[in-house]
C-alpha cells in the first residue's frame, strides 16, 4: 500500500513540476520559433519604416529575421540577403555610432 501511495505522489510531483517549466517557457515572452514566413526584397524606403527588429539565429530559428514595421502600422519581413536591406542597416548602424560618439 504505501509504494501505491509513493509512486502517485512521485508521479503527481513529476507532472508538477513539468507543468511549472511550461508556464515559465510561456511567460518568457519569446517566440520558440521564426516570426517570419516569407521575406520579401521589395524596396521600402526609410522614411515609410517606423522601427526596425533584428532577431539574430538561434535555437528558436535558424535565419535572421528582419522585421520593418511600416508607419501605417504593417509589420514586412524584409530579406537579410537583399543589398539594400544591408545599406539601410549598415546607415543606420553607423549613424547610431556617430550619436555615441558625440556625447
Amino acid at each position: 500500500m504505501s509504494s501505491k501511495v509513493t509512486l502517485i505522489t512521485l508521479t503527481l510531483f513529476v507532472f508538477y513540476v513539468a507543468a511549472t517549466q511550461a508556464a515559465s517557457i510561456g511567460r518568457t515572452g519569446m517566440n520558440l520559433r521564426c516570426q517570419c514566413i516569407k521575406t520579401s526584397s521589395n524596396f521600402i524606403h526609410p522614411q515609410f519604416m517606423e522601427n526596425i527588429e533584428i532577431i539574430p539565429s538561434g535555437p528558436h530559428c535558424e535565419n535572421v529575421e528582419i522585421i520593418v514595421t511600416l508607419q501605417s502600422s504593417d509589420r514586412v519581413c524584409l530579406n537579410p540577403k537583399s543589398p539594400w536591406v544591408n545599406k539601410v542597416i549598415n546607415r543606420i548602424m553607423s549613424r547610431s555610432k556617430k550619436t555615441t560618439e558625440d556625447q
